[in-house]
């Protein structure tokens, strides 16, 4: 997997492959205790996919009768397993009310969980996943957020739909209400054309 500046995407074959963000948590190195807060770091890069081999988004078909074919990029994620990679598309659920004392006890408990903030008011976690995974020098992967806000308020981030249920799932022995989905528009930047060799002219 190549990285690659993510505003120029005219060096690389638009129907070859497919775009995946990546987001990761890593300290930052200048603050008095560098793990916190620390700092949140997105990276996009491309995955080149062959025609036949099935499509990155997860949809079960081949790419070549998926994304492929399609004018925009659609780009995906990595599932919290790394086993495979869903399509981009971002969304929170918003718990209220809840009961902010049980809820941070259970999220401080779980091993899947990074607490990367914590005052009287909050707190923010981030979803690890178990085992966490490591990749110098970007950082630590996170595959979501969970944020507990008042008044009695837990917001979950998630960039994917596999993600967000991994997330609901690891809150369901709370057995809380059911959340308030928002979802974003997903990003379809437009593909440039592809290139085709120029001709040389022949000599007279």
């Amino acid at each position: 997997m190549k990285r690659f500046d993510m505003y120029d995407l005219r060096q690389f074959d638009p129907f070859g492959g497919v775009l995946v963000m990546t987001t990761y948590w890593r300290p930052r190195v200048k603050d008095p205790d560098p793990d916190h807060p620390g700092e949140k770091l997105s990276a996009l890069s491309y995955l080149p996919t062959e025609a036949e081999a099935s499509c990155p988004c997860g949809s079960g078909c081949a790419f070549v009768d998926c994304c492929q074919p399609l004018p925009y990029w659609r780009p995906v994620c990595p599932d919290p397993d790394l086993q495979g990679y869903s399509l981009l598309h971002a969304q929170t659920a918003r718990f209220t009310p809840v009961d902010t004392q049980k809820v941070r006890a259970f999220l401080h408990d779980d091993e899947r969980l990074y607490g990367v903030e914590e005052t009287s008011q909050g707190a923010i976690w981030i979803y690890w996943g178990d085992p966490a995974y490591d990749t110098p020098p970007y950082g630590t992967i996170c595959f979501g957020d969970l944020e507990l806000q008042e008044p009695h308020t837990l917001v979950v981030s998630a960039l994917s739909e596999t993600r967000m249920k991994v997330l609901l799932g690891l809150l369901r022995p709370l057995n809380l209400d059911a959340p308030h989905i928002q979802l974003e528009t997903p990003s379809t930047p437009p593909k440039q054309p592809r290139r085709t060799p120029r001709k040389r002219s022949r000599g007279a």
